[in-house]
């Protein structure tokens, strides 16, 4: 058998000893450490540890105070919870089309469908490459928010900077499957203090002080409550997870990339296999393995790899032809977005695949083909 997943998490490694024996479960000094790691790592002056990437980013949408007129835009090929997120905020979702090359939003397209309602643009660094903000930061009004969506990815440059160094926010996921993870978590970036103090309070019951922050030199610090807010705090549990990764994520990186690169090679004389380009960077991420097949053949490979007990599954069907957004978004169509997502399969891909479990998943896609 070939799992699609397997973590890096060390098992001999007790994460979790020095904030069993502190007084704090839920977020506190850990967390903040964690908060610090990730500053320093992307230069920016704040950051927030959530319990999910999709409260993150709820977080931000709540502090940027959007109407029901407001428009976001987003690409058509990428996870339901981009768009679920903006609909659960009550603003309206726009979806632009991928370029047919990277897979990553079209930006032509996405200028198409900015208007004046346009609040918010999120371009997403699918399957960890990186989408040039930069670009699209040069042609669009300053007062449209820019929300780069990490979930993919959690390292790499463009233009000679950091990820999320050209958007006014960055948000992470830190779910089970991902190349950094605490099981469920998320976390945002920014250098916005108008917006950092809300995010802060928002996530946290919109209360201006966390428990751990109530209570200096032996005095009582009341706390207020400014915005109403939901509970979308790490717990000091999960940051004891996260905080040796944060700081070693340049290995895996490292790993991942020769990883990535045997798929490539193994698949190079197979005609019928399809592969985004990668967009110029620096060090850019490794999260999955998206091949393109012609989708009369897709499921049935998917069939082929099953049986041959190879996990593999698809990121992403076209949010535009799902049904609750077909229904309420009529006439949206992105047919770039629409035929990827009827071709795509992601392959295993992990830090504890190996080459011969590589090889092997190449090999019975080949075998698929000659049979085909």
């Amino acid at each position: 058998m070939i799992p699609f997943y397997k973590h890096n998490l060390n098992n001999k490694k007790n994460y979790l000893k020095q904030t069993l024996n502190s007084s704090y479960l839920t977020s506190g000094p850990v967390c903040e450490r964690v908060e610090k790691l990730l500053c320093k790592k992307f230069n920016k002056k704040f950051s927030f540890l959530t319990n999910s990437w999709t409260n993150g980013l709820i977080s931000i949408l709540l502090s940027v105070k959007l109407k029901p007129t407001d428009e976001v835009i987003i690409p058509a090929c990428t996870f339901v919870a981009c768009a679920n997120v903006v609909e659960m905020v009550g603003a309206k979702v726009i979806l632009a089309d991928i370029d047919e090359k990277t897979k990553l939003l079209d930006v032509k397209d996405c200028l198409k469908k900015i208007t004046k309602n346009t609040k918010v643009i999120m371009p997403v660094h699918l399957y960890g490459n990186l989408f040039d903000t930069k670009n699209l930061k040069n042609k669009i009004r300053k007062n449209i928010i820019i929300i780069e969506d990490c979930a993919h990815s959690f390292c790499g440059e463009y233009n000679n900077k950091v990820m999320g160094t050209f958007a006014d926010f960055a948000v992470f996921s830190f779910y089970a499957t991902k190349s950094i993870t605490c099981g469920e978590g998320g976390a945002i970036i920014t250098n916005h203090k108008k917006y950092a103090d809300i995010i802060r309070s928002v996530s946290n019951n919109g209360m201006t002080k966390p428990a751990f922050k109530r209570f200096v030199n032996n005095k009582y610090i009341p706390w207020d409550v400014y915005n109403f807010g939901f509970k979308a705090n790490l717990s000091d549990i999960n940051a004891s997870i996260l905080e040796d990764q944060v700081s070693s994520y340049s290995k895996i990186a490292i790993l991942k990339k020769k990883l990535f690169k045997k798929y490539r090679y193994n698949l190079n004389n197979i005609k019928e296999v399809s592969l985004p380009s990668e967009n110029k960077n620096k060090n850019r991420d490794y999260y999955l393995f998206p091949i393109g097949v012609d989708k009369k053949y897709r499921n049935k490979l998917i069939e082929h790899l099953l049986k041959n007990k190879i996990f593999v599954t698809v990121n992403f069907r076209s949010i535009s032809e799902l049904h609750y957004y077909k229904k309420k978004y009529k006439n949206t169509k992105c047919p770039r977005s629409e035929k990827w997502g009827k071709e795509t399969i992601s392959l295993p891909f992990h830090v504890k695949i190996t080459e011969k479990e590589i090889k092997k998943v190449c090999e019975q896609i080949k075998s698929f083909f000659l049979k085909n």
